[in-house]
């Protein structure tokens, strides 16, 4: 399937958006070492702060395409209802949300890696 015929591109964190949530999540992550990570996360954000690629990455999709970057908790009732496990990479057609890449594939992805890793499985599925 051609990018073209997706009308949105979700690209979907396994973490809960807000700054508490996010607050949350970094000190169990980083300082407690608990393993509730989210590897589309570590591809977007270092320790701290979003990565000056994963900006670029996404400004380039949105100069032809209509893409959203969300978290958990501000997902469509649309894609909650299909029961996709997270993160993930979702595309909306006219008729049917497909998944793009599914959390499987996420976690072969390395961080600084998962960059060139995650634009290669857009390509594969005609993103």
């Amino acid at each position: 399937m051609r990018i073209k015929q997706f009308k949105k591109i979700y690209f979907i964190y396994n973490a809960d958006g807000g700054l508490l949530n996010e607050i949350k999540y970094w000190i169990n992550k980083n300082l407690l070492n608990k393993q509730n990570a989210c590897e589309l996360c570590d591809i977007s954000h270092s320790k701290i702060f979003v990565r000056s690629e994963w900006s670029q990455f996404i400004n380039e999709l949105k100069k032809d395409h209509n893409v959203e970057v969300l978290h958990r908790n501000e997902i469509p009732t649309k894609i909650l209802e299909k029961n996709y496990g997270f993160p993930c990479v979702i595309g909306e057609t006219e008729n049917d949300l497909i998944e793009i890449i599914n959390s499987i594939s996420f976690n072969g992805f390395g961080k600084i890696e998962g960059m060139k890793e995650l634009r290669e499985k857009l390509h594969e599925n005609g993103v």
